[in-house]
């Protein structure tokens, strides 16, 4: 969308708006954010809606696992199972949550809106915040 080094642009706005998404989508929901960026000139926020087990909700930016071996274990086994019947309520609330965050930022950053909503993950969950967007969500 913008190259590199093009004066026009708010490029600490675009870090900052995707780091309060990313805090947001943590810090409120336990939404695992792998990772948050500046790209091309828009914000990038790589996450998934939904729990796959309990490590997804104690440590949410974790990739890797961050408990013992046998509680890794016993979560992958046991955890995975006991969680997936409450993702039809955990996901509801996730993608309510993930619109208000990009919503949030929008109003934090409006002159940044375009930049906010053209490479968001899930643009069905943002349908009418991008409407005077110059171009078509991606």
């Amino acid at each position: 969308m913008w190259t590199w080094g093009d004066e026009r642009v708010d490029w600490a706005g675009i870090n900052d708006a995707a780091r309060y998404i990313s805090d947001y989508l943590v810090k409120y929901g336990r939404i695992n954010v792998r990772d948050y960026k500046e790209k091309y000139g828009t914000v990038r926020i790589y996450c998934s809606l939904g729990w796959s087990q309990f490590h997804s909700i104690t440590h949410p930016r974790h990739c890797y696992a961050r408990y013992p071996k046998w509680l890794w274990s016993l979560d992958c086994r046991v955890g995975s199972k006991v969680i997936q019947p409450l993702n039809r309520i955990v996901i509801r609330y996730h993608a309510w949550l993930y619109r208000r965050a990009y919503k949030n930022a929008i109003q934090k950053w409006p002159h940044l809106k375009c930049e906010i909503l053209h490479a968001a993950d899930f643009h069905e969950l943002l349908k009418g915040l991008d409407d005077d967007c110059p171009y078509q969500s991606t």
